[in-house]
């Protein structure tokens, strides 16, 4: 059994993203508590994160000629990969061993500017957009070419979405949120990449973190919760990274 524990920052980049670090993981180089070994009492479980997830990129892509409102988000490239470079470090000395990093999605242009249409009145009809796919793609490079420096598995939405017939208006509502449809490619992907990368996070695999019904005492089920070894604890999947947000 396993808590998933969602850390998404709407808004964010990577540039506010590690002001948020200490407040998620603690202060640099504070390791966190080892996993519970299996027999370990029923109770609050300590800190133990079986994976994290660092996703960030549609908001440090913004463009810096888009409407002011969004330009603000604008993070240069080569920072941005340096800040998924601290991040990764942070996690790591938190004691997260396990870590994806995920590539901004592709952006569907003419989703974005009907979006815009729509928010800003047909005045908008001529702004430059925020976004572009032109313009999201480094950064997608980036951070496949930081996973691979850093040997981490990397989940390339950018490249892998666009292979999907109509992945604009299927899986983007707004040009780069997703649709429901859209979010359920996302975890297919993600699962698939656990999968291959480590096979013991199936949920088959997982511990239970309380005992099965048929092994509850009847007659006094308060004895098997308060028993030593009654079961494994829990684990926390983390998601660090903040949803691509306008």
């Amino acid at each position: 059994m396993a808590d998933i524990v969602n850390r998404g920052l709407s808004g964010y980049n990577t540039r506010w993203a590690l002001q948020a670090l200490p407040h998620v993981f603690g202060p640099p180089g504070a390791a966190a508590a080892p996993p519970p070994p299996a027999a370990a009492s029923v109770g609050p479980a300590p800190q133990h994160v079986l994976f994290a997830t660092v996703w960030f990129g549609a908001n440090d892509a913004a463009l810096l000629s888009g409407p002011s409102h969004s330009a603000r988000q604008h993070v240069p490239v080569e920072e941005y990969g340096k800040n998924l470079r601290q991040i990764v470090s942070h996690a790591r000395a938190a004691g997260v061993e396990r870590l994806v990093l995920i590539t901004p999605p592709p952006v569907w242009e003419a989703g974005r500017k009907k979006h815009q249409i729509g928010r800003m009145g047909e005045q908008a009809a001529d702004w430059p957009l925020d976004r572009t796919l032109e313009g999201t793609a480094p950064y997608a490079r980036e951070a496949v070419a930081v996973a691979q420096e850093l040997g981490t598995p990397c989940l390339d939405l950018q490249t892998l979405l666009q292979q999907e017939d109509r992945w604009g208006d299927q899986l983007l509502v707004d040009g780069l949120h997703f649709t429901p449809s859209g979010q359920e490619k996302v975890w297919q992907l993600l699962r698939e990449l656990l999968s291959r990368e480590w096979p013991d996070l199936s949920p088959e695999s997982l511990p239970a973190q309380f005992p099965a019904w048929d092994a509850i005492d009847l007659a006094n089920p308060a004895a098997t919760f308060g028993a030593t070894g009654a079961a494994a604890s829990g684990a926390d999947i983390g998601n660090t990274g903040a949803a691509p947000q306008k």
